[in-house]
C-alpha cells in the first residue's frame, strides 16, 4: 500500500475559531474544574468559568496595551498554567501567538523576532527577560511572575475595555486565519516559522477527540509536562480544555515523576525518554533490593503478556499458557501493581510521540496494565498525523492516519501528508516543501495492508559504504538504545569501508553502573566531565566491553555488511533545546555529526593511513 486515508469524522459546524471551543465549554459546564494550578498551598482548582473570566480580563488588557487584530504576542515561558491563560487571551484579543522556547539563546530569539516581530512579549520571569533584552527586544515585556509589569497589572489596564469590544475582537479570526507561529528547526539547523491556523487547531482537536473519546473526556485528568512552545502540548491542552479534561501543568522535567502520585492522572502524553526512565527506575529499585534477576524475569513476562494482548486484537479467544498466566499473576503482586501505583494508581493510557518508541517498551507497559499508544506528526501537521487507536495497538507502527488525513509514500520512500492539520506553509514561502500537494515530512516510512504507518528513519540518513552496501541505521540504533547506558546511538560510515557508532552515554546510568561494578575512578571521571556538543570520549576498558556486548546483540540481528565494527563512547551535551537535542528530545543528527567530525575521522584514521 502506498496511500492511506481516514475520512474526516467531525466538521466544525458553528465554531469559527479556537475561542469558540472555550465558549462552548463554559455554556456546557461552567463550574467544572478545568485546571489545577500551582499555588503556595499546593494545587488549586480553577473552574472553566473562572478560567474564561481570567482570559477575558487579560484580553482586555492586551487590547488596551495596543494589540490589534493579527498582531503577534510572543510567549517565552516554561510549561505552566499562565501559558494557557495568555494564549487564549491573545486569541480573544484577535492576535497571533508567537511561541518562543523558554531557554532560547539571545541569538535564537533575535532570529525568530526578525522573522515575525511581535508587538508585545509575555515572559515567565526575570531569566527570560534577561534573554529577551540581550536579544535586543525593544517592545513591551510583561511577566507571569509577580512584578511591576506582571499579568495582573496588564489585565488592570483593560478595565476601560467593554465586553462588546472583546466579543468583536474574539470573532475577528476565521478558521482560515493565522492562530500561531511556531518556530522549529526539527532535526536540522534551519529555523522555520510554521504557520498554524485556527482551522488546523480546531479541526484536529475535534477529530482527534472523536478517535480517543474514551481517553479524552470530562472525567479524565492529565499532566501537561511537554514544552508548551511546541505543537504537541498545545494541541493536547486545547483538546483537553474543550472536552473538560482536568489539566495540571508541570514545567520541570525533573519533577514529573514525583507529580504522578500528587495528581493521579488517568492518561499522560509523554516522550519515549520518560517511559525509559520509569522502566530504568524500576530496574534500579530491583537492584537495590537484590532482586535484579527476578525483575528481569518479570520484564520478560510483561513483554510476553503484551504480545498476547496484541494478538488478542485479532483473536479475542486467544488464551495464555497456564505457566504464563501463573507467572503474570505472581509478578503482578510483586512488581506490576507497584508500577501502576507509581503513576498514581489511576493511569489507564500512555500516549507517546516526538521520537521513536521501542516496541518492547510498549509491550512492557501494556503487559503491566498500562497500554501505550504511539503516534506520529510534526509541527507542520499540527501534531498527530497518525496514531494507534485504543482497540488497534500495533507496537512498531505509529498507526493509521487521523480523520481528515491522507498519508502517501513517495517513490523514494518518503512519508507525505495531506489533511486538516497540515500547515498552509512557512513565514518564508520559499521554504515550503510539497510534492503534488502533499507536505514532504523528510521521514522514511511504509504502510501495511491496513494503512498503518511504520517510520524507518530520516530521508538522507541512509549510509552507503565503499563496498556499495546501503544501510538504514534507525532500527539498529534503536536496538542499541535499549541499553540504559546509551541515550542515543549514531551510526556512521557513509563513504567508509565499514560502519562505526558513536554512543552518546546516559551520564547518570554510567555513574550508577560504575559504582555498582566498584569502579569509583570511572564514576568520578564521568561525573566531572564538562559535556560539549561534540562529546568527550570515555576511555574505560570495562565499560567498553559492556557496550561492545550491547552492540554485538544489535549486530546479531542484521547482515554482516550492516554490522558495526568500531564504537566510541561519548558524554555529550544533551540538554533539551540545545545544539544536539530538540526540546522534544529528538537528535539534531546533522548538527551532531558536524560537531563530532573529529571523532569520526579518528575512528577511520588507521584506514586512511
Amino acid at each position: 500500500m502506498t496511500t492511506a486515508t481516514t475520512p474526516i469524522a467531525v466538521l466544525p459546524g458553528e465554531i469559527r475559531n479556537a475561542t469558540d471551543l472555550l465558549e462552548r465549554r463554559v455554556r456546557i459546564a461552567p463550574d467544572h474544574v478545568a485546571f489545577a494550578r500551582r499555588a503556595s498551598t499546593g494545587l488549586e482548582d480553577v473552574t472553566t468559568s473562572a478560567f474564561c473570566d481570567q482570559v477575558r480580563r487579560l484580553a482586555a488588557g492586551l487590547i488596551a496595551e495596543g494589540v490589534g487584530i493579527g498582531d503577534g504576542v510572543a510567549i517565552m515561558s516554561p510549561t505552566r498554567y499562565e501559558w494557557a491563560v495568555v494564549e487564549m487571551a491573545v486569541w480573544y484579543a484577535g492576535g497571533v501567538v508567537v511561541s518562543v522556547y523558554e531557554t532560547s539563546a539571545p541569538a535564537q530569539v533575535a532570529e525568530e523576532f526578525a522573522r515575525f516581530k511581535p508587538g508585545l512579549v509575555v515572559a515567565a520571569g526575570a531569566t527570560q527577560v534577561v534573554a529577551l533584552k540581550a536579544a535586543g527586544v525593544t517592545v513591551p515585556i510583561w511577566t507571569m511572575d509577580s512584578s511591576v509589569d506582571d499579568l495582573d497589572a496588564l489585565a488592570a489596564r483593560g478595565d476601560c475595555v467593554g465586553r462588546e469590544v472583546i466579543e468583536q475582537r474574539r470573532h475577528a479570526a476565521s478558521l482560515e486565519d493565522l492562530a500561531t507561529i511556531m518556530f522549529t528547526s526539527g532535526t536540522s539547523a534551519a529555523l522555520k516559522g510554521v504557520r498554524i491556523s485556527h482551522g488546523n487547531l480546531v479541526l484536529q482537536g475535534l477529530n482527534i477527540h472523536h478517535e480517543y473519546a474514551e481517553i479524552l473526556h470530562d472525567r479524565a485528568v492529565t499532566i501537561v509536562a511537554l514544552p508548551l512552545a511546541y505543537v504537541l502540548a498545545r494541541g493536547l491542552q486545547l483538546i483537553a480544555l474543550s472536552v473538560g479534561t482536568k489539566i495540571v501543568h508541570e514545567g520541570d522535567p525533573a519533577h514529573v515523576l514525583s507529580t504522578f502520585e500528587e495528581v493521579r492522572p488517568t492518561f499522560l502524553v509523554a516522550v519515549p525518554r520518560l517511559l525509559e526512565k520509569v522502566r530504568d527506575g524500576e530496574r534500579q529499585s530491583a537492584a537495590k533490593a537484590g532482586v535484579s534477576r527476578l525483575f528481569a524475569r518479570a520484564e520478560r513476562v510483561a513483554v510476553a503478556w503484551g504480545r498476547l494482548l496484541e494478538a488478542r486484537q485479532d483473536d479475542p479467544f486467544l488464551q495464555p499458557t497456564p505457566w504464563l498466566r501463573m507467572q503474570h499473576t505472581a509478578f503482578d503482586k510483586i512488581f506490576y501493581r507497584r508500577l501502576r501505583a507509581h503513576f498514581g494508581g489511576r493511569l489507564r493510557w500512555l500516549l507517546s510521540g516526538a521520537a521513536p518508541l521501542d516496541p518492547a517498551l510498549v509491550r512492557y507497559f501494556w503487559g503491566q496494565g498500562i497500554p501505550v499508544l504511539e503516534g506520529y506528526g510534526l509541527t507542520e501537521t499540527t501534531a498527530s498525523a497518525t496514531g494507534n487507536r485504543p482497540r488497534d495497538i500495533r507496537p512498531g507502527t505509529v498507526g493509521r492516519p487521523m480523520p481528515g488525513t491522507t498519508v502517501r509514500i513517495s517513490d523514494d520512500g518518503e512519508v507525505l501528508v495531506q489533511g486538516i492539520g497540515v500547515t498552509d506553509g512557512y513565514l518564508d514561502p520559499m521554504e515550503d516543501v510539497r510534492l503534488d500537494g502533499f507536505f514532504r515530512t523528510g521521514d522514511l516510512g511504509s504502510l501495511d495492508g491496513k494503512g498503518r504507518l511504520t517510520i524507518h528513519g530520516l530521508l538522507g540518513t541512509a549510509l552507503v559504504t565503499t563496498w556499495g552496501k546501503k544501510v538504514a541505521p534507525a532500527r539498529w540504533e534503536l536496538n542499541v538504545e535499549r541499553s540504559r547506558l546509551v541515550a542515543r546511538a549514531v551510526m556512521v560510515g557513509d563513504g567508509r569501508p565499514y560502519l562505526s557508532v558513536l554512543l552518546l552515554l546516559d551520564r547518570e546510568a554510567v555513574i550508577e553502573w560504575a559504582r555498582r561494578h566498584v569502579r569509583p575512578a570511572l564514576a568520578t571521571q564521568v561525573a566531572r566531565i564538562d559535556a560539549t556538543p561534540e562529546g568527550v570520549v570515555v576511555d574505560d576498558q570495562a565499560l567498553h566491553q559492556r557496550l561492545a556486548k550491547v552492540v554485538d546483540r544489535a549486530n546479531a540481528a542484521v547482515s554482516r555488511a550492516e554490522q558495526v565494527r568500531k564504537i566510541l563512547p561519548l558524554i555529550v551535551d544533551m540538554r533539551p533545546g540545545g545544539s544536539i537535542l530538540t526540546p522534544t528530545l529528538r537528535l539534531r543528527r546533522e548538527a551532531f555529526l558536524a560537531a563530532a567530525a573529529g571523532h569520526i575521522e579518528a575512528l577511520y584514521e588507521s584506514e586512511s593511513e
